[in-house]
Formats: C-alpha cells, sequence, structure tokens
C-alpha cells in the first residue's frame, strides 16, 4: 500500500526521457569533482548556477533540486548536477571519509557533436 502512496511523488519527480538520457551520458564521465583537477575551469560556473536545472541522489532533494534518476554509473563524489545554460553541465562533489566530506570541487563538460566531453575539473581551496 505504501507503494502506491509514493507513486505521485515520483511521477513528479522524474524528468523526460531525453533528459535521463543526458544525466546518465554526464554521470557516466570519468572525470570526479573534488578528486580530479585538471584543464582551465570556465566562466560558465555563475550563470549555471543562476539558470540550470539542478539534480540530485534525492526523490526529494529540496528547493529545485529534482531527482537525476536511475544511472547505471555515477561517480562515488559527484552530489549534484547541474544541467546548462547549453552546452554545459556541471557536477559538484568531493571525497568523503567517515561521512566527512574531505574535499569539494566541480567539474566543467560541454556537449559536442559527438557526445558530452569533460573540459576541467577544480578543487575548491
Amino acid at each position: 500500500m505504501r507503494g502506491w502512496a509514493l507513486a505521485p511523488l515520483l511521477m513528479l519527480s522524474a524528468c523526460a526521457p531525453a533528459r535521463q538520457a543526458e544525466i546518465c551520458a554526464v554521470q557516466a564521465l570519468p572525470a570526479r569533482p573534488g578528486v580530479d583537477r585538471f584543464g582551465v575551469a570556465p566562466g560558465v560556473e555563475r550563470r549555471a548556477q543562476a539558470v540550470a536545472e539542478v539534480y540530485g541522489p534525492g526523490v526529494l532533494g529540496g528547493y529545485h533540486i529534482r531527482w537525476w534518476g536511475l544511472c547505471g554509473h555515477r561517480a562515488d563524489t559527484t552530489d549534484m548536477l547541474l544541467l546548462g545554460p547549453e552546452p554545459w553541465a556541471l557536477t559538484k562533489g568531493g571525497q568523503r571519509a567517515h561521512g566527512h566530506q574531505v574535499s569539494y570541487g566541480t567539474c566543467y563538460h560541454r556537449r559536442e557533436n559527438d557526445g558530452w566531453r569533460t573540459v576541467a575539473c577544480r578543487i575548491n581551496p
């Protein structure tokens, strides 16, 4: 009986199949926020935080955070994914030790003609 009570919540938090494919493609990239550091971070983070669609691991993620759904692969460090502004996606998160976050950072991904590509990762000081 409880499953029926959760069904409306799942439908409200779910995203379109095309969006789900994008989310899973970005999450499958090998870059790990808060761990990897390479490239030069583009100046899109401020704009992404203002206009991006934000996805997280929980069905009831919080204010303006949608559930990112089920993907076969995801970096264990990713806490949040921002899609937008086009052609960008950002993953945010970091390593944990004994339940406490020990690093935090952002990876920047750009959609190109042949799919998503990670262009930079930075670790926040």
